[in-house]
């Protein structure tokens, strides 16, 4: 009983000190959404998500309080113009990390149902093509921090 209170401790002290979230063997880490001008009606999201199983999970879609639609898309250059396309899922393979990032895979978030500064939270909700759902904060940060952080680890 005693070892068992310990392990559920250590869970949480990892989640709350981390940043990180766990649904099964879904990781999610560094969580973001730039600050935006406060009329914008369309936000970006950013993350990375690390698959620790030995089997891909598919990520089908997301959802938020904050948000009225979010949609997953790819940043691609399709003959030599640069296009934004829906997109149905996201797998994270197995043993594998898929990080949304600028120019690449990212999240599209219409109409923001509040005004969102730097130093706010998010919440975010991705739902597995399994039925199941993992409920995440993403921090609100300028560019600028980011990319700062990001250089700093």
């Amino acid at each position: 009983m005693r070892l068992s209170i310990i392990c559920l401790l250590m869970v949480f002290i990892n989640l709350v000190s981390s940043n990180s979230y766990a649904a099964g063997s879904l990781m999610i880490h560094d969580a973001w959404v730039p600050e935006m001008p406060p009329v914008s009606r369309v936000h970006a999201g950013f993350a990375s998500f690390h698959n620790s199983s030995d089997k891909a999970i598919e990520i089908s879609s997301f959802s938020s309080p904050d948000y009225a639609r979010i949609e997953i898309h790819l940043s691609k250059e399709v003959d030599g113009v640069a296009r934004m396309i829906p997109q149905k899922s996201l797998i994270v393979q197995a043993n594998q990390m898929l990080t949304l990032k600028h120019g690449s895979y990212h999240l599209m978030m219409f109409k923001p149902g509040r005004k969102l500064k730097s130093g706010d939270n998010v919440t975010l909700s991705l739902h597995l093509s399994d039925g199941s759902q993992q409920t995440f904060s993403a921090a609100v940060k300028n560019s600028a921090q980011n990319h700062e952080h990001h250089h700093h680890h």
